[in-house]
């Protein structure tokens, strides 16, 4: 069965003209599958878009007429079958304007991507190497100060309090939670270009994303379960209703009894965000103290003031823990962001940026740094990648 991924290609060379005979019987065939007739369809529709001095019409009928035998019914009534297809099915990428219209560009989990015959504005120059998607990667400090770096082996590392530390696939563990002796704190550091687990020695479980920060205690002693971070998290909190579980973001502190929910606190971002997935949290800042319900959103500024509204949509807010970028509505900024600590590029700006542009759909986080460009680009981000750092251009 024909992937995603093999469809794009195949796509991508019929409309550059370099699709073989081989090439040509498989893309036929695949169109026998709603999901590829949808695409090939958006292609035509985005090609209608270029210039082209034959006209419209004229590019319509070649892009069919060189699909034949295939679409025997001719252009119109083929392209009128698939306009059946409900809207609702399909992921939609866009930006939007507030005084142009918008371009559409359909992907599948930003897994693929088209390369439009007309030379595209972004470019790769001449670099050593090309930035890569990031990994399972971190640095665990103990208590003696001691460091380890870690990646997705299998091995005991030492022994913490009660604990005992472990290392498995990208993920740390602590075994045991002891009630006796001093408390001793870790460290796990995730840089940029990096992901990493933890299992706390309670069985909570905590996924860091990249440029990210988790101090803790190798055991939990006394009334509570306090943990400090940095940078973005995701938690699934074990149940313990005589010993909550406190998050110190800041100057702010979420408790937690039993719950799900993601805390987005970088410094280079305007506002803390936390969504709560299952559950409930408080969530007290030095203004405020405000409780959540299960898909809220909470964004609290840096004076402590907090607004809670229902969460636009609560998959984009956990979409890097499943692997994948995930906009909506989202400014230039706020992408560039999110790609940078990804990849661990820097950005630069290069002449004033449209404020109101905005985004919305997928892309995947195991992406190339090539296919994130030319989606952007597709988008209407004009960009050029040099070195380890992409240049934003108006």
């Amino acid at each position: 069965m024909m992937t995603p991924a093999q469809f794009a290609t195949l796509l991508d060379q019929y409309l550059n003209d370099t699709l073989d005979a081989e090439g040509l019987q498989q893309l036929r065939a695949a169109l026998d599958q709603e999901q590829f007739r949808e695409q090939f369809e958006a292609a035509i529709d985005r090609q209608l878009q270029l210039p082209a001095a034959a006209g419209p019409e004229a590019v319509k009928a070649r892009l069919w007429e060189r699909l034949q035998p295939a679409a025997t019914a001719g252009p119109e009534m083929v392209k009128a079958q698939l306009r059946n297809t409900p809207a609702q099915h399909r992921t939609v990428w866009w930006p939007r304007l507030a005084v142009a219209a918008s371009l559409l560009l359909l992907i599948s989990a930003g897994a693929l991507y088209w390369k439009l015959r007309q030379p595209a504005q972004g470019t790769v120059v001449a670099h050593k190497a090309l930035p890569v998607p990031g990994s399972d990667k971190a640095i665990l400090t103990l208590a003696d100060g001691t460091q380890v770096t870690l990646d997705s082996a299998n091995t005991t590392l030492a022994m913490q309090g009660n604990s005992q530390v472990q290392l498995s696939g990208g993920q740390l563990a602590y075994n045991g939670n002891g009630t006796t002796g001093p408390v001793q704190y870790n460290m796990l550091q995730v840089p940029r270009g990096g992901q990493f687990r933890i299992v706390l020695a309670d069985g909570s479980r905590v996924w860091l994303n990249a440029a990210s920060t988790l101090r803790y205690p190798a055991s939990f002693q006394g009334s509570d379960r306090t943990v400090e971070l940095t940078g973005e998290a995701y938690f699934e909190i074990a149940p313990a209703a005589n010993q909550p579980f406190f998050v110190k973001v800041n100057n702010n502190t979420i408790q937690v009894l039993g719950t799900s929910f993601n805390v987005m606190a970088y410094t280079e971002e305007p506002t803390i965000r936390t969504t709560l997935l299952e559950g409930a949290i408080a969530l007290k800042t030095p203004k405020v103290t405000t409780r959540l319900q299960p898909g809220q959103l909470a964004t609290t500024t840096p004076d402590g003031s907090t607004n809670v509204a229902t969460a636009p949509d609560v998959e984009e807010m956990v979409a890097w823990k499943n692997g994948y970028f995930m906009f909506n509505h989202e400014k230039i900024p706020g992408v560039m962001r999110q790609i940078a600590r990804w990849y661990d590029v820097e950005i630069e700006y290069a002449g004033k940026i449209p404020a109101d542009r905005e985004f919305g759909g997928k892309i995947n986080r195991n992406s190339s740094i090539e296919e994130v460009i030319r989606i952007l680009e597709l988008s209407k981000i004009h960009v050029k990648l040099s070195n380890h750092k992409i240049i934003v251009q108006p």
